[in-house]
């Protein structure tokens, strides 16, 4: 690391050294990159469409109960509760068990498009059951 102090004339230089600035701004960046993406919670799940929403920032605020489309051969859909998947028999016990954790948390569910409405149904209802009557639904802003 070099330091200019003058030029020929032997008077000081007006220049600033924006290199340890950048590397600053720089990792700050990357810190935030990273850290975003682990604010958001559940899993990820192509959401449907709606016309009318009301718009919420989920910054782990909520208990999230992710569902996707069951796999070949399967009849169950994939549910997890947060990103540890679940069973239907499991299912009430391991949102019972997040919410041990954080009693103050929102439940958010979150089903994949391309699920069947029976499919939805049922963990819907498991989870009514279960004693959680108040579920919140999470779709993306349509046209």
């Amino acid at each position: 690391m070099g330091m200019n102090v003058g030029g020929n004339k032997g008077g000081p230089m007006g220049d600033i050294n924006v290199t340890p600035l950048v590397d600053v701004v720089l990792v700050l960046l990357i810190i935030f990159m990273v850290v975003t993406q682990m604010l958001s919670s559940g899993v990820e799940v192509k959401l449907p469409q709606a016309r009318t929403t009301t718009s919420v920032q989920d910054v782990g605020q909520h208990l999230v109960i992710s569902i996707r489309p069951p796999l070949k051969n399967k009849t169950e859909p994939r549910m997890y509760v947060d990103r540890l998947q679940s069973n239907t028999e499991m299912l009430v016990s391991d949102i019972n068990d997040a919410y041990a954790d954080n009693p103050s948390r929102s439940l958010l569910v979150k089903g994949d498009k391309t699920l069947r409405w029976k499919e939805a149904y049922g963990v819907l209802k498991t989870i009514s059951e279960g004693g959680m009557t108040t579920m919140l639904l999470a779709t993306e802003q349509g046209e």
